[in-house]
């Protein structure tokens, strides 16, 4: 299985300040044998670069709180570069703010993390399995 730096997959940005997150979902993503590039980024900023650099970016997972702005910030930024990316807000919070400037940004998804652990896996692992179907 390949994960990381293979033209030959698409691109998958995990923008989180959470190391414990970044890792759960590559984990999942593994589990999943999604065969994609990974690249993470622990702040809005970092998260533009890396845009900026792989404007190919074609799936996301984005944390709504990070150092710098905010997901949305991120979520707008990726769309704008790449209208057709795929894009989840996931988050520990279930905020109805939180989903609706996610949504106005350009997410189709908003998962919170601090679900039990079966239904984080399925909602994650839905995701997943029609993104990889797309």
């Amino acid at each position: 299985m390949l994960y990381a730096f293979d033209p030959m997959f698409p691109k998958l940005l995990i923008a989180d300040d959470s190391d414990a997150k970044q890792m759960m979902l590559e984990g999942f993503v593994r589990h999943h044998h999604w065969k994609v590039e990974i690249l993470t980024a622990a702040s809005t900023d970092e998260a533009k670069k890396l845009i900026d650099k792989h404007p190919d970016i074609a799936f996301a997972f984005v944390d709504y709180e990070m150092p710098m702005e905010n997901g949305p910030a991120v979520i707008r930024y990726l769309k704008e570069k790449n209208p057709s990316a795929r894009i989840a807000l996931v988050s520990s919070s279930d905020s109805e703010r939180y989903t609706s400037d996610a949504t106005a940004a350009g997410a189709e998804k908003c998962i919170c993390t601090s679900y039990q652990s079966d239904i984080l896996a399925k909602e994650i692992g839905d995701l997943i399995d029609a993104w990889k179907n797309t």
